[in-house]
């Protein structure tokens, strides 16, 4: 009775506790082993199970203990000027020369010196001899001319034969005293982290970052790095011990390894093209963007073209051309197929690290998709049900479009490659050189014609761009408040719109309505009544036809990070009920607006809003004294159509951020002074592209 009831406590430690050390290991299954009679074939199975698992364990983490060693980073400067010491973490000694491979943790920041302790408990300085900065993996030279270092066996297993499921340990030490540490799990899933990783759930800490993941056959399967998944927490080391923990697969490492040694550093490989729609699991794998001068331009591609396969892998999705680029550096290789006018078709693009900033250009109109069901006669097996048509809605005064597209035009190629839909040319348009015309083929009055435009860039002083003329509301029109409540929103929002009368057919020769514009403005903390905040926006929303929500934080001492998917969701009801265009929302900080205040909290609740979700705001207006908030910023996704816009007085300087927003290429727009009026001729002005 008491050996089942022991058998019972030690599978709880197992599966809840994660017995986490060899002794910890060692102690549980001697007393499980000490009881008065041995355990037999008959005993209750979790006994037996344990039994066996700790051993099992325990063998493989004495085996790969001698390949450990403890980092330690001492010395690194922060952003304040003050200097700390780091945790310390592990490594994985490769060879029997000193070299040792850890994860970017120990490179988070410039630091005084790294120091090794050996698994012999001496300590020597290392340097850093390169870095896999696509995988998060750093190579160290240790200098140890007298020490005698036990390389860890690179395991021959194909990758095609992990099983999830498996049973996983992550190895670590901790400490001067170099304490093992050991953490069991399963492998959880492949192909993490766009294909350069995979998953376990052991509970891992910064201690582990860095050391090897081995199977229960003793056999090295990773590295254990400091990640998250896409969408996940913005600081990488944000999911330590919460079961779900990354590790890049020794047979990549493998691969790598000479390219680390020579001091090459290993970066992530780009092609500059995008696909088009939003959702990166619908199918459909046709290019909305291929970048000029890119190695998906050199290497022949174009915009309609629909990929076929990356590297000898199938894909049919966004999301899996992002898994079979994501075994790629920057310098390899990767040959191509896709199909182009029912032609399939095959290249070769050497893949790249950088590919230089957009700058982002506007012609200054708006435009709308029309889109055209098939007759019966028309349908074919081969072709859609229906085809969509972009379709001029209003020319800018003074714009770069002025004068030469007009109302109705059906714009038909940009630069000799067909315009799938208005958000794909909105996009084209956004990777467009500057300085350099734009060859818009369209249709007026039944006849195909080429119209030259030169573009202008968004960048710079708001002045540059004409004012848009003001769109009156008619008297007719009837605004109204509304409070926004969604079940699991505990912000208070309220948005002022005007009714919308029902849908009238208009003449192809009459000018269509121009869309409804979305202003989001973020109160400060302090103010708690989004109805009352919406007075002073009335008068000013109904001359520039632009819809107003106003979003308070939960809080009243301030906005916090998580609040963002709030702010996602009633920007989503919002345009639900306010029937605005998608395309001209903005977000507008309390900073921008509030006059007697030059910054507050919304302002950087509001940079991390726009930055952190996909086009869901095409602009954001806020102080140039804002505070900028953590944000993981990928360079490998679809073009941000972000415009970003701040006040600049006179004889100041833009703040630090500013390059790293137009590195990312989302324009700075620059004005004296903000207000309300202008913020909301700003957004109304997203509508044109």
């Amino acid at each position: 009775m008491i050996r089942k009831l022991l058998s019972a406590l030690l599978l709880r430690s197992f599966l809840v506790n994660r017995i986490s050390t060899p002794f910890q290991m060692l102690l549980a299954v001697a007393l499980l082993f000490g009881i008065s009679t041995p355990i037999h074939a008959d005993d209750p199975t979790p006994a037996r199970y344990q039994s066996i698992l700790a051993k099992a364990v325990r063998n493989v983490a004495e085996d790969t203990l001698p390949s450990v060693v403890t980092i330690e980073v001492i010395g690194v400067m922060q952003a304040n000027g003050e200097v700390r010491q780091d945790a310390p973490t592990s490594g994985v000694v490769i060879d029997e020369q000193g070299h040792v491979l850890t994860s970017s943790w120990v490179t988070g920041g410039e630091s005084a010196s790294i120091i090794v302790n050996a698994p012999s408990g001496k300590r020597f300085p290392a340097e850093v001899v390169a870095k896999d900065e696509h995988r998060d993996l750093v190579l160290l030279k240790v200098s140890s001319p007298d020490e005698t270092w036990q390389p860890i066996a690179f395991s021959t297993n194909d990758p095609a034969n992990d099983k999830v499921g498996e049973t996983m340990v992550a190895v670590a030490r901790y400490g001067e005293n170099n304490t093992p540490m050991v953490s069991t799990g399963i492998l959880s899933a492949v192909g993490r982290l766009d294909g350069t990783a995979i998953q376990t759930d052991a509970r891992i800490s910064p201690a582990f970052y860095g050391g090897p993941l081995v199977d229960l056959k003793g056999r090295f399967r990773g590295i254990v790095i400091p990640a998250v998944g896409e969408g996940g927490a913005e600081d990488p080391t944000a999911w330590y011990d919460s079961g779900i923990a990354f590790a890049v697969p020794s047979t990549i490492i493998a691969q790598k390894l000479d390219r680390l040694r020579r001091g090459e550093n290993i970066q992530q490989g780009l092609l500059g093209f995008v696909v088009a729609g939003s959702d990166p699991y619908a199918e459909g794998t046709e290019l909305s963007v291929v970048r000029k001068r890119s190695p998906a331009d050199k290497a022949g591609l174009k915009v309609g073209d629909e990929l076929k396969s990356i590297g000898g892998q199938n894909v049919t999705r966004r999301q899996e051309i992002k898994l079979a680029l994501g075994q790629y550096d920057a310098g390899d290789e990767v040959e191509i197929e896709y199909e182009r006018d029912g032609q399939r078709m095959s290249s070769a693009a050497t893949m790249i690290a950088t590919i230089p900033p957009l700058q982002p250009q506007f012609i200054g109109l708006i435009a709308a998709d029309e889109v055209t069901e098939q007759t019966e006669e028309e349908d074919t097996e081969d072709e859609s049900d229906s085809s969509t048509s972009v379709i001029v809605q209003h020319v800018w005064n003074k714009s770069p479009a002025d004068g030469k597209l007009k109302v109705n035009d059906r714009l038909i190629q940009l630069d000799g490659s067909p315009i799938l839909d208005s958000n794909a040319m909105r996009q084209r348009l956004w990777a467009s050189d500057p300085d350099i015309p734009i060859e818009l083929t369209i249709e007026r009055d039944g006849k195909e014609q080429v119209v030259s435009v030169d573009p202008l860039t968004l960048d710079g002083p708001l002045d540059r761009i004409e004012a848009f003329e003001t769109t009156k509301s008619s008297p007719a029109d009837e605004w109204t408040v509304e409070t926004l409540q969604l079940p699991d929103i505990t912000n208070a929002a309220a948005i002022w719109y005007p009714k919308q009368e029902p849908a009238v057919d208009t003449s192809p020769t009459e000018a269509p309505t121009t869309p409804l514009a979305l202003a989001i403005a973020l109160a400060p903390p302090k103010d708690r009544d989004p109805s009352a905040m919406l007075d002073p926006w009335k008068d000013l929303a109904r001359q520039h036809h632009v819809a107003v929500c106003v979003i308070c934080s939960d809080g009243d001492d301030q906005w916090r990070p998580n609040e963002v998917d709030a702010i996602s969701k009633l920007t989503a009801a919002s345009l639900k009920q306010s029937s605005a265009s998608p395309s001209a929302v903005a977000l507008i900080g309390g900073g921008a607006f509030m006059l007697d205040e030059k910054a507050n909290p919304a302002d950087s609740i509001a940079l991390g809003a726009s930055l952190s979700t996909v086009n869901v705001f095409s602009g954001v207006a806020i102080s140039n004294e804002t505070e900028p908030p953590a944000v993981r910023l990928r360079k490998d996704g679809p073009p941000r159509l972000l415009r970003v816009l701040i006040p600049s007085p006179p004889n100041s300087e833009l703040p630090f951020w500013a390059e790293t927003l137009r590195r990312i290429g989302c324009p700075l727009q620059t004005t004296l002074t903000l207000n309300r009026d202008l913020c909301l001729q700003w957004t109304r002005s997203l509508l044109a592209m």
